[in-house]
């Protein structure tokens, strides 16, 4: 008969014996395959997770960030659109203002007084003698497109005269001059028909409109009574037509002034340009300007304006430290769920750290020592089967079989235990592996893995440790005498 007949017989004949040899190789080699796959793929899982809570921080805060920076270009957009309405009003309420600055300055009267260079200004001022010139000198003004600093050209007479002890200030206005290279606009000054007056308020008093006004030996019809103004100009003031005045002053197609208004300038240098201006058409004259009134429409449209810088800057500034608030408040709010989400993915990795510390601890720990109880365990069922196989032992030596035949009989089948045992082992490592990654502790199936070097061993490591632990009883079947065993039985 065969050895492998011989074994084949004889685990079938011992088959508890061998079916539980089986079962210590097959749960030795399964926990030697299931152990590291299980902590590999709740390593895998423990990052994957990880990976995917960092990551979905990450998301998360770079969205709370996009909104902070949408908002503050929102408020920065906002800003800039009520900054353009704030000037566009601005722009508005200054030519507003300049409007109603030169009507005011209208109502004002001229700023300038154009007169011949050979007029004394101490004179002018104080008793307004001036060197008489050509009536033609305005329309010449006002023909001329040089000028364009100056407007509403008025030709006067001024004279400073006694009538009854009390000094009287007569002016004769002409109509203004036409400028037809100027827009044109509301007319200034007097427009007064000829044998008529208006009288000023010191000069009316006790005096009734429409009655008769005699002056240097001519009547006039009072027309006009002026309101008070407060200044020797208007109040002791006895204005007529230009022509009654060169009349009755004996200042035929003579004048002393010519008044106008310099709206167009707003330089500190109005007087060098008018002047400049003047110099191309009559070179004969200067200009004097009446200072308080050629500056206030230009200090109010400074005002208004600086006004509006103020308010403009006072409003960016504010807007600015609320983007600054609403920014800082953003960004404490992003630090603190960043710390916030920093600290829980930190307690989720600590704890499956702990959880794969345990896991290292209990395989390094509880696989060894199963193997081992194996090992001893298929050892004691190795003695057994050497103890009921005495006899047989005893004839197969007496019927000529060698030491290596008997070895092969028991090595052959510790060999063909690991093989099995290997493979189930392997089998029921990889199934009882899945099951606990699984439905234990929730592993991705996409992240379960288990090494091929693992299976290999185990297979080739079934073998060699039946062998192992059959080598010893293997070894007293090997030694032992038949005469003996056949004298007993």
């Amino acid at each position: 008969m065969t050895a492998w007949k011989l074994l084949r017989s004889e685990i079938w004949f011992r088959r508890s014996n061998f079916f539980m040899s089986l079962f210590a190789i097959t749960a030795a080699a399964a926990l030697f395959v299931a152990s590291p796959a299980l902590l590999d793929a709740y390593r895998s899982e423990s990052q994957g997770r990880l990976e995917t809570m960092r990551a979905e921080t990450d998301k998360e805060l770079a969205q709370m960030q996009a909104e902070t920076d949408a908002a503050l270009a929102t408020m920065q957009e906002q800003t800039a659109y009520e900054l353009l309405g704030m000037q566009a009003k601005a722009n508005v309420d200054i030519s507003i203002m300049d409007k109603r600055t030169k009507q005011i300055m209208r109502d004002l009267g001229f700023n300038l007084r154009i007169v011949h260079q050979n007029t004394d200004l101490t004179g002018l001022l104080a008793n307004f003698e001036s060197f008489p010139m050509p009536q033609s000198y305005v329309q010449k003004l006002a023909d001329s497109p040089e000028i364009t600093k100056i407007v509403h050209l008025v030709a006067t007479v001024k004279k400073l005269v006694d009538i009854d002890g009390a000094p009287r200030l007569v002016v004769g206005f002409a109509p203004e001059a036409t400028q037809s290279h100027v827009e044109r606009k509301p007319p200034m000054g007097f427009n007064i028909e000829r044998g008529k007056v208006y009288l000023g308020h010191l000069v009316g008093e006790g005096k009734q409109i429409g009655e008769t006004f005699d002056l240097l030996g001519k009547s006039f019809e009072i027309a006009r009574i002026l309101p008070a103004h407060g200044n020797r100009d208007e109040d002791i003031l006895i204005a007529m037509n230009l022509a009654d005045a060169q009349q009755i002053l004996q200042m035929e197609d003579q004048i002393t002034e010519i008044l106008a208004l310099g709206c167009k300038c707003k330089t500190l240098e109005r007087v060098e340009e008018i002047t400049a201006q003047l110099e191309l058409v009559l070179p004969d004259t200067k200009v004097t300007e009446m200072r308080v009134q050629a500056i206030a429409r230009e200090e109010q449209r400074n005002l208004v304006t600086a006004y509006h810088q103020q308010a403009m800057a006072m409003y960016e500034e504010d807007r600015a430290k609320i983007a600054a608030q609403e920014l800082a408040r953003r960004q404490q709010i992003i630090a603190s769920e960043t710390a916030r989400r920093e600290a829980v993915t930190n307690q989720e990795a600590e704890h499956q750290a702990a959880i794969a510390a345990m896991l290292v601890k209990l395989t390094s720990f509880v696989t060894p020592l199963v193997i081992l109880v194996c090992a001893v365990w298929l050892g004691l069922l190795a003695w057994s089967n050497v103890r009921e196989r005495r006899t047989e032992i005893g004839l197969l030596r007496a019927l000529g079989k060698n030491s290596s035949a008997i070895a092969t009989l028991f090595l052959g089948r510790a060999v063909l235990l690991g093989l099995l045992g290997g493979l189930a082992g392997s089998l029921c490592g990889f199934l009882l592996a899945w099951w606990v990654a699984s439905d234990v502790l929730l592993v991705d199936p996409d992240r379960f893995t288990v090494s091929p070097l693992i299976l290999l061993m185990a297979l080739l490591g079934g073998p060699l440790l039946a062998a192992m632990a059959t080598y010893i009883p293997t070894l007293s079947a090997v030694t032992q005498d038949p005469a003996i065993v056949l004298m007993e039985n």
